[in-house]
């Protein structure tokens, strides 16, 4: 039977983390062992992991100086001593029985990943949206690649499982120092060398959601070198898939050209509007980025809405339109809300 190795990194969590736990060790039909890797708490989360590991034999702690998420991962992978190894937030929840649903669907198929179903709950506004795909296993790596971008569930880590023999000893998939892109660098460097890919439609994974994660409230200074990094990453896999002129790029580039815009209206963001059209024209607007923006499609409403903008290669218009859509998203929130619920509707389900 195979044995699952899940790790949760812990990081100031003391009020979100007994939820979390209380849905892995509640599982207790479920063979598995629980890493809590505690990355430097200021609160009283270690207190907690404590608590947790003296009442469940299952559960192996390490407190370590604060490092980081992508070295906090990377040194508990090489501390797992299972078939697979799933990542958990610190602030997420599993469903009921899911350790052992997966565990049966590793045994059937023996993937090198699994990839399962999940919600997101937006948590103040009582509101879910769920992903899920068919049953499926791919024997082509790139069509795999292909459907979870299409339902933008390709970076994320916690709704996949992944074969324990891929990452041990490879900290090549964990870059220090990249912690806004590691994700999907990981990810990349996992897909350029798997095999088996698996679906599972069952919804595992419960993504809380909260709006102090929000792009909004998260300027990244270096916002520019994360998009470089990302780009570097995404071709460097599809050329070891021997897909390097894949359209795929396009589409996600699209995606990660709103997202550096967005944040340069981050709350904080300490950049004038002279500087924010200087950057968006040295990124969004240049001859490379307006080819790839023209040939992209667009995966929901917000893409849509910043193809339409940034096609028209004007900084300014793309400087005006994102500072209006980001004061009506904090002086309107009730009506960005239902947009925003809108526009999940049926989508990947």
């Amino acid at each position: 039977m195979s044995r699952i190795s899940i790790i949760v990194p812990v990081y100031n969590a003391e009020k979100e983390l007994p939820e979390c736990l209380d849905s892995i060790v509640g599982q207790k039909e479920a063979d598995f062992e629980l890493l809590l890797i505690d990355d430097g708490s200021k609160d009283g989360s270690w207190n907690v992991v404590q608590e947790y590991a003296k009442k469940d034999p299952r559960i192996k702690t390490y407190h370590q100086e604060n490092q980081g998420i992508t070295a906090t991962r990377r040194t508990a992978v090489n501390m797992t001593s299972g078939d697979y190894i799933w990542f958990i937030d610190d602030d997420d929840i599993i469903t009921p029985g899911s350790i052992a649903r997966l565990t049966a669907v590793l045994d059937e198929k023996k993937p090198d990943v699994l990839w399962f179903g999940y919600s997101v709950n937006f948590m103040e506004e009582n509101y879910s949206f769920v992903c899920t795909l068919p049953e499926r296993t791919y024997e082509h790596t790139l069509e795999a690649v292909h459907n979870f971008f299409a339902t933008d569930s390709f970076n994320m880590y916690w709704n996949k499982l992944y074969k324990a023999d891929m990452l041990r000893n490879h900290d090549e998939f964990f870059p220090i120092g990249k912690d806004q892109s590691g994700d999907l660098i990981f990810n990349c460097e996992v897909f350029s060398r798997a095999g088996k890919v698996t679906v599972c439609p069952d919804v595992i994974y419960q993504y809380q959601k909260r709006s102090k994660e929000t792009m909004v409230n998260r300027f990244l200074p270096d916002s520019e070198k994360i998009l470089n990094d990302k780009e570097e990453g995404v071709r460097k896999m599809l050329e070891s898939l021997g897909a390097g002129n894949d359209s795929l790029i396009n589409d996600y580039l699209l995606r990660e050209y709103e997202v550096f815009v967005i944040n340069l209206f981050a709350e904080n963001c300490p950049y004038s509007r002279k500087e924010k059209i200087r950057m968006i024209r040295n990124n969004i607007t240049t001859p490379k980025a307006r080819s790839v923006i023209a040939q992209a499609k667009p995966v929901n409403i917000y893409s849509k809405i910043f193809r339409t903008c940034a096609g028209t290669g004007n900084a300014g218009l793309i400087c005006s339109t994102y500072a209006a859509l980001s004061t009506a998203k904090n002086r309107f929130s009730g009506i960005y809300q239902a947009f925003r619920k809108l526009s999940y509707k049926g989508k990947g389900s």
